[in-house]
């Protein structure tokens, strides 16, 4: 009679740490598969097309136009269309520096003397 008597609270027991297993497994798979928009800060706008917070108006895209992002390894990656930390990181340095009063030749520039050969020119 007494082995009878806690089987009931070992199948609770067991079921409840098979839910918490199962809310863990579904939490860590969830974060690995983090929708497009989530996974570098992208937001969707009303017509669904996917906005960046860091992106230059397009106006100011001439600032940048034709360097490759010197955040990643793939050459052909336009600063432009990068979406990486150090890319975002330009790219609000962009806009404090036109918040400034600087021109968009003298902000070119600095990008030059800062970045170096990292910016490399797409086609060179």
């Amino acid at each position: 009679m007494n082995g009878q008597k806690g089987t009931p609270v070992n199948a609770i027991l067991i079921a409840l740490v098979g839910i918490l297993i199962g809310f863990i497994g579904g939490y860590w798979i969830g974060q690995s598969r983090a929708p497009v928009g989530g996974a570098a800060g992208l937001t969707t706008a009303q017509q669904g097309a996917v906005t960046c917070p860091h992106s230059l108006d397009p106006k100011d895209l001439d600032i940048i136009a034709g360097f490759r992002c010197p955040g990643t390894d793939d050459a052909q990656v336009l600063l432009s269309d990068c979406h990486c930390a150090v890319s975002h990181g330009i790219h609000d340095l962009v806009k404090a520096e036109l918040a400034t009063g600087k021109t968009h030749a003298e902000i070119r520039q600095q990008l030059i003397d800062q970045y170096g050969d990292r910016l490399k020119l797409q086609g060179q």
